[in-house]
């Protein structure tokens, strides 16, 4: 029995978090005991903007220990008081979650995403125990959001706790490679694409659509967007690819579902541009709470015309439910999604290639149903929780025999 402990700092609706959902549901309790344990308090501001799946986990019987750290949004004060506040927070998270590994007698500490390397990481070291990260962030994403200080000094550190790790894993060829050459030497990086299941929906699709007020009756084809409300995720895309379709006389609802991940500026930016492009009766933007595969039930057509992301979740649900997608051709998608047999990629940034395969696919419905069954084909060979956990686990079993094993030489006269 290999006792494994996953750190995540916290449990809101995103690709990474259901990810563990689906490990943990799938993961072969006769070989494996796992442990989950959440790094920030459970009440904090964020947590209403950002939706939590703390109920997903609890229906699945996963007990989930919450470290209790201080959520960075309820850290004020001048940019020196935080940035020394930060440091004291992550090595309170450090000194806990060490005490965590040794209270669980974890062989494998299992950090998810980029604030569990920091904090996980080098309490596993500090333990003498293996740890693997997973990881998705284009590192371009730093960019976009952090001062030109944490610029400077996060990459070093950032750096520094990957080569703590004894795997990293993540889901596309692409992220891999960039991962390898900022470590700056031969690691062991992993690809395993993401598991993905989706629970039947708990609403009728009348109640759904009541809900996003579209009418219950409607003919139109609902184009669906799900996705984390950030730029570059690319609604905007949508809804001027939208407006094109509407003005060839195409009868269509846009429906973009998610949360605001940056504040409310970004969504105020959609429903104006929505506004401003006269189509605001046919355009939905908002989150949703509830069980996600309510507003998947909706959904005709799949459009995600990203221009930054690795391999999205919402790409992989949308195969395990046959819908015919058009999706742009960043990090890992064009490795699963063919274009013509499982799906049709367009260029990013690219309203007009939006709207010409929306186009296509309003005008064959025989084609686009072949898209949908191809793409849960694809889905069965690739995606499914099981194949994943598998993969995950076979690495998690590697990690401590090579860990025995140099324990077993340092003994060795």
């Amino acid at each position: 029995m290999i006792n494994v402990l996953s750190v995540i700092s916290e449990l809101n609706f995103g690709g990474g978090e259901n990810r563990l959902l689906n490990f943990a549901r799938t993961i072969d309790s006769n070989r494996f005991r796992l442990t989950v344990a959440t790094l920030y308090s459970r009440e904090h501001p964020l947590q209403s903007q950002c939706g939590s799946m703390l109920r997903q986990f609890a229906e699945a019987v996963i007990k989930v220990h919450a470290i209790g750290l201080p959520h960075p949004s309820t850290v004020r004060g001048l940019r020196v008081m935080r940035l020394a506040g930060t440091a004291a927070t992550l090595a309170t998270a450090i000194a806990r979650i060490r005490q965590l590994i040794v209270s669980a007698r974890a062989q494998i500490v299992d950090a998810h995403l980029e604030t569990a390397l920091y904090t996980a990481v080098p309490a596993a070291a500090s333990a003498g125990v293996p740890a693997a990260v997973t990881l998705y962030s284009e590192l371009a994403l730093w960019r976009l959001y952090d001062s030109r200080l944490t610029q400077v000094l996060l990459p070093s550190i950032r750096r520094l706790n990957l080569r703590l790790c004894s795997a990293i894993i993540t889901d596309s060829k692409a992220r891999a490679a960039e991962l390898e050459h900022f470590i700056g030497r031969s690691s062991p990086v992993h690809v395993i694409p993401n598991g993905v299941h989706l629970d039947k929906p708990s609403r009728s699709r009348s109640d759904v659509l009541r809900e996003f007020g579209i009418p219950e009756n409607t003919q139109a084809i609902i184009l669906g967007q799900v996705a984390g409300l950030v730029p570059f995720k690319g609604q905007a895309v949508l809804l001027d690819a939208a407006r094109r379709i509407l003005d060839k006389g195409c009868d269509v609802y846009v429906l973009c579902v998610g949360y605001p991940r940056l504040g409310p500026a970004y969504p105020l930016q959609l429903r104006r541009q929505a506004e401003q492009l006269g189509m605001s009766d046919r355009v939905r933007i908002q989150a949703y709470p509830g069980n996600i595969a309510d507003v998947w039930s909706v959904i005709d057509i799949h459009v995600h015309a990203s221009s930054i992301d690795s391999l999205p979740n919402a790409i992989i649900e949308g195969m395990s439910l046959g819908r015919p997608a058009v999706v742009s051709t960043v990090g890992a998608i064009p490795d699963h999604v063919e274009n013509g047999r499982t799906g049709l990629i367009i260029q990013p940034d690219d309203p007009k290639a939006v709207a010409d395969a929306l186009l296509r696919l309003l005008g064959n419905k025989a084609f686009a149903e072949q898209l949908g069954r191809a793409a849960y084909q694809r889905y069965l060979e690739r995606f499914t929780p099981e194949v994943t956990t598998r993969q995950i686990e076979s690495c998690f079993e590697s990690m401590v025999e090579a860990h025995r094993n140099r324990r077993e030489s340092a003994r060795s006269p």
